[in-house]
This record gives structure tokens, sequence and C-alpha cells, in this order.
């Protein structure tokens, strides 16, 4: 829902008695037509408040080969999210807002006020996307990649960001106090953040980001982009007041070939925490949706999504978006394995109608079965499947 709202001219919001005196004073110094003629030029110079309000509601049907009861009922279908968007825009001030309520717990995604310069620079103060990686997102499903689990795909802190977009040149830097929750013990969250509890007692604070990528127009829909990201943060242990740290670098590149987009991306990272010395610092714990779960600390890892577009043009079907996206982590340190997530399926469309259709397959990953990602558990060689569908109607 798009609004326009013009505000009122100055002297429609005067007394009557001031707007009288005014009228007597304007009248007795310039003609009548042209005092007419000043404010409607007044009035049409004024900006407007561009007003969007968006959102969606989503309905899940999931299917798990490693859940028993799951799979004695063939299956749950069940209200996922409503969640509702506000964009909002006056001369060169502008906000964006998304909040969610899920059907056990709501967080805000972002929330954010911008300030824009000129056409080619900006800057956001608030809840907004951490610059890093393959933007907006390094997976095509409805489940992400492994990156998202981790905190490197589709995060959102609290800070300040600036963006300077200039041709096929895109920067972008920032710096997040804490996380999008000053709570660091909220599991509750949309983004994967590190939380406290348990053993675990660290927050991320302090967080430096900067991104460049140059995007390399080879026609009239095909296009390279290749670029890389870093991060350096702090990490703050609860327990003892000691700082640790955390980085991460990345090299990503997504290229799109007609109907056709391959992306590719190797992430380096590492957490330091100052954990107290009988806490195990080979791990680091991070949360989101309500489950805290264990990281191996350090590691690599690697990204390789590939997708087809398809636009039949049917009744029931103006496009599909098909895809098979491979992510997979090489955690380094003692007693860790690798972690594997592939997805393959496709995101159907029908006017604001937008389903997902997923089979998940997943070795040692958290949210497919997994004990958390990168850990050497007895149960770290399973692989475990999940079949998922999305129904997200987007208004």
């Amino acid at each position: 829902m798009a609004l326009a709202i013009r505000p009122a001219p100055a002297a429609a919001q005067e007394s009557g008695a001031e707007a009288s005196s005014a009228d007597s004073t304007a009248q007795s110094t310039q003609p009548q037509d042209s005092v007419r003629e000043e404010q409607a030029d007044s009035v049409a110079e004024e900006p407007e408040v561009k007003l969007n309000i968006g959102g969606a509601l989503r309905l899940n049907y999931t299917w798990q080969d490693y859940d028993e009861a799951r799979i004695a009922r063939s299956g749950d279908f069940f209200f996922e999210v409503f969640m509702l968007s506000v964009d909002a825009e006056y001369d060169d001030i502008f906000l964006s807002v998304q909040y969610r309520w899920y059907f056990y717990f709501e967080a805000i995604r972002y929330g954010f006020i911008g300030f824009r310069f000129d056409p080619k620079l900006e800057a956001h103060l608030g809840i907004s996307q951490v610059p890093f990686g393959i933007l907006p997102w390094a997976s095509h499903s409805f489940w992400f990649g492994a990156t998202y689990y981790m905190g490197f795909e589709d995060d959102y802190d609290a800070g300040l960001k600036v963006l300077y977009r200039d041709g096929p040149w895109n920067l972008q830097a920032a710096f997040y106090k804490n996380a999008e929750y000053a709570d660091p013990s909220r599991a509750e969250r949309y983004s994967f953040d590190l939380v406290t509890g348990g053993e675990q007692g660290n927050e991320e604070v302090n967080q430096w980001n900067g991104r460049v990528a140059y995007k390399w127009e080879l026609g009239a829909s095909s296009s390279v982009d290749i670029g890389s990201s870093a991060m350096y943060g702090g990490i703050y242990n609860h327990t003892n007041s000691e700082m640790g740290d955390r980085h991460a670098i990345a090299l990503h590149t997504d290229f799109h070939f007609g109907t056709w987009n391959l992306q590719l991306q190797g992430l380096r990272y590492q957490f330091n925490p100052e954990n107290p010395p009988d806490v195990d610092r080979s791990k680091v714990q991070l949360a989101a949706f309500g489950f805290p779960f264990l990281m191996a600390a350090e590691g690599w890892e690697g990204t390789f999504n590939v997708a087809k577009e398809f636009s039949p043009g049917w009744r029931f079907l103006n496009s599909a978006n098909c895809y098979a996206d491979l992510s997979r982590v090489f955690p380094t340190g003692p007693d860790t394995h690798n972690s594997t997530q592939i997805v393959t399926g496709c995101m159907l469309v029908k006017g604001g109608l937008y389903t997902f259709v997923d089979l998940v397959t997943g070795q040692n990953m958290w949210f497919i079965g997994g004990p958390g990602i990168g850990l050497l558990r007895p149960e770290s060689e399973e692989w475990n499947t999940r079949l998922n569908v999305n129904f997200g109607y987007y208004f």
C-alpha cells in the first residue's frame, strides 16, 4: 500500500487571528494574485511524504526423516509467521522497518533511519543488514545457506552503515555497537548472534565491516559482480568482564547469464573468546529463533549455488526459480567435523503468492538434525533430510 502525504502549508496551521493578520499585511503590500501565486509555488515545492506499508502471511508444511513423531503424522502443516514492513520517505530522510510475529515468538528483522546526502551516498542509522558476502543473500532457497546460521548471511545489527554507489562500484562500511537486541541472553531473534547462557557468557560488540564490489555488465541480461568483505569485532565475556575478538574475510562472485545465476563464495572466520579457564574456547554459542547451539570457533566455509529462472506465463504460475545450493563448513581445531547443507528446490510465483518447495539435506548441520556446526559428536556422520514447503502471500 502506497500513500503520498503532503504537509499542510504553514498558513493553514496558524490560528484564525494570526492568519487574518498575515493576510491583511500581505494584501497591503502586494497584489492579491501575486500572493496566491507565491503560496501555490510554496506548496508545489514542499516535498511529499511517501509511505509504503506491506507484509506477508506464511504457512509451512514440513516432514523430517529424523523426527519419528513427525514421520508418524506424515508431516505437519502450520502457521509460520506474519510480518509487517513499513517504508517512509520525506525529502532526504527515510525509514525502513520490518517486524515479525512467528507462531512461538516475535522479533524485529531490521529498522533504521536513512539519510541521503546525494544520489550516490547515504547512511543508515539503526538495525541494518550487515554488509558482508553476496548481497542480498548468498543463497536462493527458503533455508538460506550455512552462512546464515553462522551469522554471516542476512544478518542485522545495531549501528551506523554508510553506502556509496557509483556506476559499477558498490562500497559499504559500517560500525555496529552490538547485535539488534541489547539483551545478550535473548535467543528469540531473527539474526544469528553470539548469546550468553550455559557456560558461554559471550556477546558480540564493537563490530567493523567493510565491503567492496564491482559489477561488469556483459549485455542486456548478463553481468558479473565480484567483491570482497571483511569483518572485525569484539567478544565481551559477561563472566569475567574480559574482551576477546573475532574476524572474518570473504571473496564472492555473483554471475547472471540470462536466466542462469551462479554464486561462488569463500569465507574464513575466527572467534577468539576470552572465556574463564574452565570454559572451552574452541567453541562459541550462537542463537536465533529461540534455540542456542554451539559452533566451532574457527574454520572455512565454501558456497556453490546455481539457479535458473523460468517464465511459463501460465494462469497459476507466472514464474519459477529452480536451484541447487551447496554450502560446506570446514572447521579447524580440536574435536571438529565438517558440516554440509544441500538445498534443491524451486520458488514458484503467482502474483503475490510465493511458494518455496525445498528438499534440504544436511550432515552435522544445525536446524537439519545436527548437533551444531563444525562439531565432532557421535551423530556427526549422519545425513538428515527435510522436505519443506512454504506458502507466503506478500502484500
